[in-house]
């Protein structure tokens, strides 16, 4: 399979509503930066690195997942660059919750 759409190297938001924006910046093929945008528990600047495990399902879309560190939180991401949309699927493992979201993928073109 090829890849349409450059990721690694390149930065996206993921806008999953008015506390939930990211920036994600794909820095190798198994590191990913996210930077808080917008985030009910973390301000805004707090930035996280993970080691990611990002399966291509066809051209412009990826399964991509990671554990955060400090937390034992997992995440999974659905991520579709060709229709620009992102699912994510996390679990909080402090309050027993499992959240499903859905949001926008915003490229991010650097100056």
């Amino acid at each position: 399979m090829t890849e349409k759409t450059q990721i690694t190297g390149r930065k996206f938001v993921f806008d999953f509503g008015d506390n939930a924006k990211y920036e994600l910046n794909f820095v190798a093929e198994d590191k990913l930066e996210v930077t808080v945008v917008a985030d009910a528990s973390y301000p805004a600047g707090t930035l996280n690195k993970f080691d990611i495990t990002r399966t291509q399902l066809r051209p412009d879309l990826y399964l991509v997942t990671w554990v955060e560190e400090d937390t034992g939180n997992t995440v999974t991401h659905v991520q579709d660059y060709e229709n620009l949309t992102a699912y994510t699927n996390i679990t909080d493992l402090a309050s027993r919750s499992f959240w499903n979201l859905k949001g926008r993928i915003i490229p991010v073109h650097d100056h």
